[in-house]
């Protein structure tokens, strides 16, 4: 079988149900069906996770967890701006090569370590069909592969896997393998910048005090979820600045800024309840938002603003609003009354969302979002706003 005729079944079959390609495949006896569902079941994933490769149709996928695991294109390109134009870089944790790829494109040299050969095969293989001849595959461990590198580079990125031995995940950096803080020194010894991509569920505050080198700590949000947390390490202790990137808009500050800001409380909620996006929230910086964009905050622990009118930029949600009702029963019954379907949340309020959703018992849905929250003076409330 050609590669030709086989990538060209490939294009004939791409909107096929693989598990029917399989149940026929005695149709096509010089075809490697098996092989071909798996890519065209891959492909499905790619079309809107890596659109680059979905438009190459030779590329191959050795299975669904590097592909589930890798970085999406659009927070792989995010890490483009860390590599310095026509540096040399190194990715220690190559998995499927998406964040190679997209960071070689500024590099002059770059070299990606994977420790499974089939991986590596794979790289190899897709590098080539993607135009990415700066790139060297390397098949091992990619911190050994480091300790023998007589040269430096301009950066090194890693990707520590967030699975012990049994495939359960693991949160804590100690536990992911690589083990960073175990081989820091090490990483900045061979390059003045490491990037290193950590579970997003890492608690900022202890990070930052296991790793005092840091200089920048992105927080990457995309399809409206927090993807990606990104430190940058440079030797020596420093201040680090920290970047909430959500919708291409991005929230940076020290984070002794935020402890410093002025936040002024609300006595009512204006026409506009805003909420910030995720990447904020996880970032902290709730009394910075108050005071950059000349908002009132709804209490100390609510994490809600508001404003008389629309403000541009915010890094997250303005919504208008239509309602605001003090939380009682007799609310609860108007609000059923209204409605058959609301949007609900739940924040600084004695029930948690699904709590409150099952007591009001209204659907998920509708046009209409509903905030219950508590202000500064105690006031417990339900604000109605418009999507």
């Amino acid at each position: 079988m050609s590669e030709e005729k086989f990538i060209g079944f490939i294009r004939e079959h791409d909107g096929d149900d693989p598990a029917r390609l399989l149940l026929s495949a005695n149709r096509w006896p010089d075809i490697d069906v098996r092989r071909a569902a798996r890519i065209i079941e891959a492909r499905r994933k790619v079309r809107d996770k890596i659109p680059s490769w979905h438009a190459h149709p030779e590329l191959d996928y050795p299975g669904s967890l590097p592909l589930e695991q890798c970085s999406s294109e659009a927070t792989a390109r995010y890490k483009q701006a860390f590599v310095p134009e026509g540096g040399r870089i190194a990715d220690l944790t190559g998995g499927l090569g998406v964040d190679c790829w997209a960071m070689s494109r500024r590099a002059a040299e770059a070299h990606y370590c994977e420790r499974n050969p089939d991986l590596c095969a794979t790289a190899r293989h897709n590098f080539a069909a993607l135009g990415a001849t700066n790139i060297t595959v390397q098949e091992g461990d990619g911190v050994e592969w480091l300790r023998a590198q007589k040269q430096g580079f301009d950066l090194i990125y890693l990707d520590p896997a967030r699975r012990d031995n049994a495939a359960r995940r693991v949160y804590d950096i100690t536990d992911c393998e690589p083990n960073l803080l175990a081989i820091k020194d090490l990483l900045l010894d061979r390059s003045g910048r490491v990037l290193a991509k950590i579970s997003p569920m890492a608690d900022i505050t202890r990070t930052l005090e296991q790793f005092p080198e840091t200089r920048q700590l992105h927080i990457v949000e995309s399809a409206g979820e927090v993807k990606e947390l990104l430190l940058l390490l440079e030797p020596g202790p420093g201040t680090p600045y920290i970047y909430a990137c959500s919708d291409g808009r991005t929230f940076d500050f020290l984070p002794e800024a935020e402890t410093r800001a002025e936040v002024r409380y609300a006595e009512r909620v204006g026409r506009y309840l805003l909420q910030p996006a995720k990447a904020l929230r996880k970032a902290g910086a709730f009394r910075l938002l108050s005071e950059r964009f000349a908002l009132t905050k709804l209490a100390p622990s609510t994490h809600l603003y508001t404003a008389d009118e629309p403000v541009e930029g915010f890094p997250g949600k303005c919504m208008e609003v239509e309602e605001v009702l003090e939380w009682s029963h007799a609310a609860e019954k108007e609000l059923r009354s209204r409605y058959d379907r609301l949007e609900l949340t739940a924040l600084n309020f004695p029930l948690d969302t699904e709590a409150l959703r099952r007591r009001i018992g209204i659907a998920g849905g509708g046009d209409r979002h509903v905030f219950a929250t508590t202000l500064s003076n105690k006031k417990r409330i339900l604000i109605i706003c418009k999507i």
